[in-house]
């Protein structure tokens, strides 16, 4: 029963395409002795990209370039990742946000903005 809610929650997490470590973690199909490019370079997946960068198109018809992770409240932000349905680390509409935000997509404009991400497990202190 353990091993099964683990499982869930796992696909739960990687699915929901928040994860500021999952970006920053280390390309396990890139080479490590291979060149990691700047902001503005074009790239194939977020290995092509510094490791505070990410891989990313704005629209469907840009091509993939490096773009900084958005640290501000209310910068436009993605989660969805391109090819759609890719398990490539490229996304379309803008990067994910940075540590500390999450990215609350609008589902209509196909992109969406960084907000904070709040805690709903800590109980609520009356004032």
């Amino acid at each position: 029963m353990v091993i099964v809610a683990a499982a869930f929650i796992t696909v739960i997490h990687h699915a929901s395409g928040n994860d500021a470590e999952l970006v920053e973690r280390k390309a396990p199909d890139y080479p490590s002795w291979l060149t990691r490019h700047p902001v503005g370079t074009p790239c194939d997946s977020w290995a092509n990209c510094e490791r505070h960068l990410c891989c990313a198109r704005m629209t469907e018809r840009d091509g993939n370039k490096c773009y900084e992770r958005n640290s501000t409240v209310g910068a436009r932000c993605s989660t969805n990742r391109w090819p759609r349905g890719s398990k490539i680390l490229s996304f379309i509409g803008g990067c994910p946000c940075k540590k500390g935000l999450r990215c609350k997509m609008n589902k209509q404009l196909g992109y969406g903005t960084c907000v904070y991400r709040t805690n709903t497990t800590a109980p609520q202190r009356k004032v």
